[in-house]
Parts: structure tokens; C-alpha cells; sequence
């Protein structure tokens, strides 16, 4: 299209009174300063459980709604952030409109600069009953523009809401690697990397930031695209963030001369190699992002982002024709601690009889299904047809037979974006394809990564998965993610990093394009553990195993934390207990899915009646909690996880408004003290849930003792230093009035 103007909007026009623009959405505040001589500017922000912005006097140092950084003339002053961008400050107020749309309360507000033809329509949403601002802009230009970066979100903090200063603000976010997924750590801002260069004596604003950004299209294979920060004594109000992509991202808190912004998009120039050309040809959309603000600490924070993401799933489920079945299904998979990737008739067939006689839902056959090279398929995978050898005569049919037989429904892992140089389709396929650079196709570790740009790489995809579903009748695919393809592509682009974005966009559109064909069918988002689970993709599929942790003790503090960028509903926590283990250490890896998406493993088939009660047990007390589960927000009763932590825990509770009147509570023991003291909601009372106290028989358990310390406290006593975990039921009276 021709870009000329903005586009058409049927909202109601809201017109700027004494230079303010006030949106309000229930307890949502948002103010901007409007005026001929600067920007739009956020001066003003509230949420739930805060005085409203619009009763208070203007943030200092407020900041653009908008960043947008170009080559041709860069930043108002000579720093490495991603704010103060000359284009940023040269917009102008055109117009505001409100409206609605779906589930969503809308705010838009267009700016323009004449100069150099540069055009920014910037959304800010809030779902029905949620305290969180979805944001995104749209930007042309009436004239040629390079653009290196531009803002998803740039949030002025509010400081003066808190009462709060640089040096009473700490900053939460995560480290995330393989086996090593949601370590969490906080610090003061000012021993982050923000020191006070005293801006009395240097009249201008610091250089420095706090940043995280993710490389190629692991989104959390390094860093979480989350932050948090708690402004004020005693944490007065927390700001939590998060970037909804699954590709590169960067965010940073900065500070002005006076107050602190936050600023977060997708890839960018410096960090990523994108950049994007306007013309009247040409436009741009950021990735979408999303924040919320209260009064409280970090864990009220997570609550209010927690049903933001909720909203998020139930908009796409909504638009991809699904309902919420799958947040009842308990899976098995044959994968963790198991096959390893090696089934076999012979291995497979007693696995299917015990999980059937367990009751799960559904049985996934997990990587090597396709293998008709004895182990070697790591290179040759992208065919996605059963193997030949490894199922005798029966072959995959009979084993996908044996399945619905014992009552089951089948699963089978997929990886969607990788052909292996050996596989017979790397050479069927165009280069236009895959991932090039340099004039060849990318390959990492003997594979080729799919353009899902390619009508080809789609095309060749889709057949794949309607053969699947035609012949074998899955109702779930488990889709991993093990390839990194770089820093992008070269082919039908000029800069790798669009190439790269392009391909994020594409994938996501089509899953999109798959759940509506196939409504019915149950998407795990694997992504070698958990390295790409970002909320452009858990919005669209159904599950995410949060690790490849083959150790309980260190998967415990992976679940424990999990629950801060997962919904519990969609928190795939490995249980694989052994019939070899101890009780305990049986107890202690399948409490690490009671309260979250107990995903099953380990082998089944081989446990005596007593072992098999113990995982009956689990799945029992599962699924009670599986019942009211999206009523739900996490909290954590020992506060932020330790991943290094002795005692670890995390809890449900209900959330304000539910009739839900009981939460749960799993607490880890790994080492150390025996005793150790957990908040509980005001008034509530615990007691033991998993093992379920006389319908387990555990050879030399550990006795845990409860005692209540106060309303809001009890002590665990525990009788044993070796590792123990145990589910209680949080039970609270008071909400029965």
C-alpha cells in the first residue's frame, strides 16, 4: 500500500484538555502530556492498588511513548541506549482515539514529524477485568527512513507515585540455559550496573542501563524477555514487563536527569543486525509487549501479568477456534530418564500398557519414531515418516493401535523448523527454503534451518502434519526447537536480522494457520526444554516443559520459579520417578508437577503395586488441582527462588474475585536446616495433600510437622536431613463469608 496517511480508525476521537491526555480502564491510569513543543509523553502511570495517576503530580523525567532510532540522525546526545532518539523527540501529537476491540479497551495515539515524513500510530490495550497494557506501534514514512530500533514499550517509571528514588528501586530477572531454565536474581538498580554519576554537577542524562537481550531465536536461551523492578521502601508499587516474541529482543532500564524509564522491542540494529527502510511502500510493526504496575511487591506484579497472559491464551484460543480442554489432560511421555530417544516395539509396548492402566490422557512417543538408522537421525530428520525397523512388523500403526486401545490418546514429537543435510528432503527442497548466508544454507550440528517465509518450507510442513494426523490419528504434538540458526538470513532481504524477524512472524502465523485446520489438536512448545518460551508462542500452543533437567534436586528449583514466566496450566514439569528410588526421591520429582502440568515419565512398566499407588497418587491429587487451576495466581512462600536454595516453594491461590476457596503449596527440601518458616495467605491453615497421608505406604518417610507460627506463618519441621518434598492444601477460611 501506499503509505500516506494514517490508517482509518472508527474509534471515538479524545481530544487533549490543558495539555493532558487522561485513559482510565478500571484500575488501569495512564496520563500524557500533549503539546506542540515535545512528543507525547507518559507522565503519568497507576494500577491496581495504587492512587490514580491522574491525582498526581507529573512524573520528572518523563519520557516518549515512542523510540525510534535511525542512521541518518541517531540520538539527541551521545550514549548506547535505546532512548533519546532524535526521530522519538521530533514526533508530534496528530490525534487519540478510543475504542474496543474483541476483549480489549483501546488507545491509540498518532504522532507525526514533518520534517522527515516519519508516521507512529502507538496502541495501548487493556483486556476486560485485567490490570495490564498490552503496547505495540505501527510506523511509516512519507519519505525514505532507515530505521535501527524502535520501541516496543518506553514506560516512564513513577517514581514520585512510589515516593521512591533511583536508590530505593531493585531490579528483578532471570538467567535461563539448558538443564539450568528461570534463575532468578535481584539487586539494588544502583549495584546494576546504574551508578549515580551525580547529575547536579554533570547536567546531562547518564549513559549507563541495566540490559538483557537474547540472540538468533532462542528467546529464553540465555535471558528471560522479563523484567520486574520494585520501586520504594518496603517495595511500594512493583513495574513487571515482558516482550511477546520469539526471537531477538532487548530491554533496559535507564535514567535521566531526574526519574528512570523502561524501554523494550524487538531486534534492533546494534544488537541483532535488523534494521528496516520506510518508504511509502514500506511500513512497520514492533512485536508486541506488555506491562503492568500495582502497589505491592514483585509477587503482586507476577499476579497482575499472570492473567494478562491468561487473557493473551484465551484471545488466541478464542481466534483459532479452541477451547481449554487440554489444561485437563495429563500426559505421558516416553522421553525423560526413559528412551532417551530410542523406542523400540518391545520398549514401547509395556510402557503403554502401565501409563494406560495409570489413567493418563495421553501417550507421546517422543523423538526417534521416524529413526531407520539405528541412533543416527539427528542428521537425516525433516521426512517425518515412521520408521521402518524399529516397530517389527506392526510399525508405527500398530503402536499408535496399542495406544487407543489402552484408552489413550497418541502424541508424537515433531520438530517443525530443521531437515537434517542427510535427509532425503534437504535435497527436494530450493535453497529459497532455508536459512543462507554467504551463499550457502546454514547448517548447525549437521541441520538446515526451514524459512517458514518459503511457501515451500510451509507447503512441505503442512503435508507433513495432515499425513500424520490422516494416517495416525494424534490428538498431540510435542514441537521441540534445537537449532540455532544465527543471527538470520540473507535470501528476499537485505539485512539478516529482518530476515530473521520474518521468520519469527511467519511460524507463529503458521501455528496459527494449523490450530484453526486442527482445533482439536494439543501443541506442546518443547523448544530443546525450554529456550524459546516466550508469549508469542504460549499463547498459541498448550503446553511447555520447562527443562531437560534430568536431576530432581536441580529441577526443583527450576519448577519452583517456573510459575513467574509460565501459566501454572501451561508448566510442563517433568515427575519420572523409578522404581529404583528411594520413596522419597520418588515424592520429591513428582510434587514438581502437582501444582503445575505433571508431565509424566520414567519407566512405568517396571514399578511394583506400591510405586504405581505413589504415581496413581500424584495424578489423583493432580488432577483436584487441575480443576480450579486457571482461577488461580502463583505465590512464593519463602520468596524469591534460591536456585541454590536448601528449601525451595512455590503455591497457588485463588485470585481476587474467585469462589475458589482452597490454594496448594509445594515445598522442597534439599539440604541443610530441618525447620524452616512459610508465609501463607492471612488466615489460612495447611495440611498435607501428596503423599496423601494413609493411602501411600512409604518405607522409612521423613515426617513433616506443621506448627503454626501466626496468621500469615506455620513452621515445617521435618525429621530427616535427606531431600524430601511434600503438596500441601491451603485452605482459607476466611474467604467463606
Amino acid at each position: 500500500m501506499v503509505v500516506n496517511q494514517f490508517s482509518s480508525c472508527q474509534g471515538t476521537s479524545l481530544t487533549p484538555v490543558d495539555g493532558r491526555l487522561i485513559w482510565r480502564v478500571d484500575d488501569v491510569c495512564m496520563v500524557f502530556s500533549v503539546n506542540d513543543e515535545a512528543p507525547v509523553m507518559l507522565v503519568g502511570v497507576s494500577g491496581k492498588g495504587m492512587t490514580p495517576a491522574d491525582q498526581l503530580a507529573e512524573e520528572t523525567g518523563a519520557s516518549p511513548i515512542i523510540e525510534v532510532l535511525t542512521s541518518t540522525s541517531g540520538r539527541t546526545m551521545n550514549h548506547q541506549r535505546l532512548t533519546d532518539t532524535r526521530e522519538g523527540n521530533n514526533l508530534r501529537f496528530t490525534a487519540a482515539y478510543a475504542y474496543e476491540e474483541g476483549n480489549r479497551r483501546v488507545l491509540r495515539i498518532d504522532q507525526q514529524d514533518d520534517a522527515s515524513g516519519l508516521l507512529a500510530e502507538t496502541m495501548f490495550s487493556v483486556f476486560c477485568d485485567v490490570n495490564a497494557v498490552n503496547c505495540c506501534s505501527r510506523i511509516a514514512s512519507r519519505r525514505r527512513l532507515p530505521v535501527e530500533a524502535v520501541s516496543s514499550l518506553n514506560i516512564t517509571v513513577p517514581l514520585n507515585a512510589a515516593k521512591a528514588t533511583v536508590d530505593t528501586t531493585e531490579v528483578y530477572w532471570a538467567t535461563s540455559t539448558w538443564a539450568a531454565e528461570n534463575d532468578w536474581h535481584h539487586a539494588p538498580l544502583r549495584k546494576s550496573g546504574l551508578p549515580d554519576i551525580n547529575t547536579v554537577i554533570n547536567p546531562r542524562v547518564p549513559g549507563a542501563r541495566f540490559a538483557l537481550s537474547s540472540r538468533s531465536a532462542w528467546s529464553t536461551g540465555e535471558k528471560l524477555p522479563i523484567g520486574i523492578i520494585t520501586l520504594g521502601e518496603g517495595a511500594r508499587c512493583s513495574l513487571i514487563w515482558q516482550i511477546e516474541h520469539n526471537g531477538p529482543w532487548t530491554w533496559e532500564i535507564g535514567e535521566g536527569v531526574e526519574g528512570l524509564h523502561v524501554t523494550a522491542g524487538g531486534p534492533n540494529a546494534d544488537d541483532h543486525q535488523w534494521t528496516v527502510v520506510l518508504d511509502e511502500s514500506t511500513d512497520f510493526t514492533t512485536v508486541p509487549a506488555s506491562f503492568a504496575i500495582c502497589a505491592g511487591d514483585w509477587q503482586q506484579a507476577i499476579e497482575q501479568m499472570t492473567l494478562n497472559r491468561r487473557a493473551l491464551r484465551s484471545e488466541r484460543l478464542a481466534a483459532n477456534r479452541q477451547d481449554h480442554e487440554s489444561e485437563q489432560m495429563v500426559i505421558y511421555n516416553d522421553y525423560m530418564n526413559t528412551l532417551f530417544g530410542d523406542p523400540t516395539l518391545d520398549k514401547e509396548l509395556p510402557l503403554i500398557e502401565a501409563a494406560g492402566r495409570l489413567g493418563v490422557d495421553v501417550f507421546c512417543i517422543d523423538a526417534g519414531w521416524y529413526d531407520s538408522n539405528n541412533g543416527g537421525w539427528w542428521d537425516m530428520v525433516g521426512e517425518w515418516k515412521p520408521s521402518t525397523n524399529r516397530f517389527g512388523e506392526v510399525g508405527l500403526h500398530g503402536v499408535a493401535d496399542a495406544i487407543h486401545q489402552a484408552g489413550m490418546e497418541l502424541g508424537l514429537w515433531v520438530e517443525p523448523e530443521v531437515v537434517g543435510v542427510r535427509s532425503p528432503i534437504a535435497a527436494k527442497l530450493p535453497n529459497s527454503a532455508f536459512f543462507c548466508r554467504n551463499g550457502e544454507r546454514v547448517a548447525d550440528d549437521g541441520r538446515y534451518h526451514l524459512d517458514f517465509r518459503s511457501s515451500a518450507a510451509r507447503a512441505h510442513m503442512d503435508a507433513a502434519i495432515d499425513r500424520l494426523v490422516d494416517e495416525f490419528h494424534p490428538m498431540f504434538f510435542k514441537f521441540d526447537y534445537n537449532t540455532v540458526p544465527g543471527v538470520g538470513t540473507q535470501i528476499d532481504t537485505p539485512y539478516l536480522g529482518a530476515g530473521l524477524l520474518g521468520h519469527s512472524r511467519a511460524y507463529v502465523q503458521w501455528l496459527d494457520d494449523l490450530k484453526r485446520r486442527y482445533p482439536g489438536l494439543i501443541i506442546e512448545n518443547c523448544s530443546s526444554g525450554a529456550m524459546r518460551a516466550d508469549y508469542a508462542m504460549l499463547q498459541r500452543l498448550d503446553l511447555q516443559s520447562t527443562s531437560d533437567q534430568c536431576d530432581p534436586a536441580i529441577y526443583a528449583a527450576i519448577a519452583s520459579a517456573a510459575s513467574m514466566s509460565i501459566l501454572p496450566e501451561q508448566q510442563g514439569n517433568w515427575g519420572y520417578a523409578q522404581q529404583e528410588m528411594d520413596d522419597e526421591t520418588a515424592v520429591f520429582t513428582l510434587a514438581a508437577g502437582i501444582a503445575g502440568r505433571l508431565y509424566l515419565s520414567g519407566f512405568v512398566n517396571r514399578m511394583d503395586e506400591r510405586r504405581l499407588d505413589l504415581v496413581r497418587n500424584a495424578i489423583n491429587v493432580h488432577r483436584q488441582v487441575l480443576a480450579h487451576q486457571t482461577q488461580q495466581v502463583p505465590f512464593w512462600p519463602l520468596g524469591l527462588p534460591d536456585f541454590q536454595g536448601d528449601w525451595l516453594s512455590s503455591g497457588l491461590r485463588p485470585q481476587d474475585g474467585s469462589d475458589i476457596r482452597t490454594g496448594y503449596m509445594t515445598v522442597w527440601h534439599r539440604t541443610g536446616n530441618r525447620s524452616i518458616v512459610v508465609e501463607i495467605p492471612h488466615g489460612a491453615s495447611i495440611s498435607q495433600i501428596f503423599p496423601t497421608p494413609g493411602l501411600v505406604n512409604l518405607n522409612q518417610a521423613i515426617d513433616w510437622q506443621i506448627e503454626p507460627v501466626d496468621e500469615t506463618h506455620v513452621r515445617l519441621i521435618i525429621s530427616s536431613s535427606r531431600p524430601s518434598a511434600r503438596v500441601f492444601a491451603v485452605s482459607m477460611p476466611e474467604l467463606c463469608e
